[in-house]
């Protein structure tokens, strides 16, 4: 399969590397049907993009590699990833990502899913970057 995205120009893919979500993104739910783009330059994001609409496309981070440990709550059993989705700002330190609504992947099926997640500790938008704290004057 081929399709031209904004972000990444034309892509080429076998048919095989499809995630399907049935249900669709949280505030996209018209597109069922993405890839997974691995992209040197964004590393450690990976993208999650639209073959329906090749304008979308959402930065994907491993959560373990902000909250060691996240992804063990879901008891998830081999083969399968979770993912979170991240909003990249020019300035670092104000990109955030979605604790709350991770997306859950079986890598067998080729089926995802975003689940929202019923804790009140895990915000919509965690800090990518912790704050510094401030410098104590002398």
């Amino acid at each position: 399969m081929k399709f031209t995205n904004r972000q990444f120009g034309e892509l080429e893919f076998d048919e095989q590397y499809v995630v399907a979500f049935p249900k669709g993104i949280i505030g996209f739910e018209q597109c069922q049907q993405f890839v997974i783009i691995d992209d040197e330059d964004s590393e450690p994001f990976r993208w999650l993009v639209s073959i329906e609409d090749p304008s979308l496309s959402f930065p994907l981070l491993d959560p373990s590699l902000v909250l060691p440990g996240y992804d063990r709550q879901f008891a998830l059993g081999e083969g399968k990833s979770v993912f979170v989705i991240a909003s990249l700002q020019e300035q670092v330190e104000r990109s955030t990502i979605n604790l709350r609504s991770p997306l859950i992947i079986d890598n067998g099926t080729r089926q995802g899913q975003q689940m929202i997640l019923d804790d009140d500790s895990l915000p919509f938008q965690f800090p990518l970057v912790p704050a510094s704290t401030p410098s104590q004057g002398r």
